[in-house]
């Protein structure tokens, strides 16, 4: 995580801290590494590349819904329609080369794939919950900031992950910031060895509007019959002229499809206004290094109404 490692007053990481500030660096990078170096801060290699699983579940909030049926005109429902807890799971399995630009600031790229659940409760104008999962495909690009205070070290990492799911039309930024504060814990004779441990804070904000289509049979599997029909039914009735036509056709394709029927491709358009219900949640950390070439790394989110785990094995080398 941060770069500086601390020098502690032990005989044993003498010899080894001084050998690195008469060392002949020859890299580019990170800029002012050799200077670094000369005060006697060991810094990680360069460049890295890890393999990174990453799973989280959240509870959405949908604030606003205008729906559409088959490409026609979509039309606000917020007022007619009420949802329970929607919560979406992620499982991603990404890579990340990284590269330290200065000793304080550290460069990345995201670059994977996943799988992504989203369940959602419905409570008007019938109680019911679907589930439904996806493919996805994530891209992006972060920064992290690091220093020390005496021995306490501190992260400051911010990204912007892309989100391309097949139901949606557009990918979903993410914008992800977290705080970390730690320690290292160097092995009693091998300096280049350690461990560290850290707590921090993790934030999250989705783009607002989400757009997509998702087919009929997909979303009503098992509810085009009886009283349900005739309790949307009723609803309908009620609905301003605009809502209640697109609400009838999705009713009539509702129930051709419970009946058997084959309903072809006939759709649900959406677009949804919706935000994280809980964007701040704790996490703790840990990190071995084993070397100054290979570091594994996980960590756990926990409280608020997201949680976490990370795991990643991270390879470090000299680029330039």
């Amino acid at each position: 995580m941060a770069q500086g490692v601390n020098r502690e007053k032990n005989e044993a990481y003498k010899a080894y801290f001084d050998s690195l500030q008469t060392m002949d660096y020859d890299y580019y990078l990170p800029i002012y590494g050799k200077g670094a170096y000369r005060r006697g801060f060991d810094l990680q290699l360069a460049a890295g590349i890890s393999p990174v699983y990453f799973t989280q579940t959240q509870e959405i909030t949908i604030q606003s819904t205008s729906i559409g049926f088959n490409g026609g005109q979509k039309v606000d429902m917020s007022s007619f329609i009420e949802f329970g807890p929607t919560i979406a799971t992620t499982h991603a399995y990404t890579v990340r080369p990284d590269i330290w630009l200065f000793p304080f600031l550290n460069l990345y790229g995201i670059l994977g794939g996943g799988t992504t659940t989203t369940e959602v409760t419905l409570l008007k104008p019938i109680g019911f919950q679907t589930s439904q999962h996806f493919t996805a495909q994530s891209y992006g690009i972060g920064a992290t900031l690091t220093g020390a205070v005496g021995p306490v070290w501190i992260a400051w990492d911010n990204n912007y992950n892309f989100v391309d799911v097949e139901a949606l039309v557009e990918p979903v930024p993410a914008f992800n910031s977290s705080l970390r504060v730690g320690h290292n814990f160097l092995n009693p004779t091998r300096p280049d060895r350690s461990m560290a441990i850290w707590v921090g804070a993790f934030y999250q904000k989705l783009q607002n509007d989400t757009r997509g289509n998702l087919p009929i049979s997909d979303i009503f599997p098992s509810v085009g019959t009886g009283q349900n029909i005739e309790t949307m039914r009723d609803w309908a009735s009620g609905l301003p002229p605009a809502q209640r036509l697109v609400a009838n056709q999705i009713i009539d394709k509702i129930e051709e499809f419970g009946q058997g029927n084959d309903v072809g491709n006939a759709t649900i358009d959406y677009e949804l206004q919706k935000k994280v219900t809980a964007p701040f949640n704790l996490i703790l950390g840990a990190q071995y290094q084993f070397n100054k070439n290979w570091i594994a790394r996980t960590e756990l989110g926990v409280f608020g109404k997201r949680s976490q785990f990370l795991l990643s094995l991270n390879y470090r080398f000299n680029l330039i």
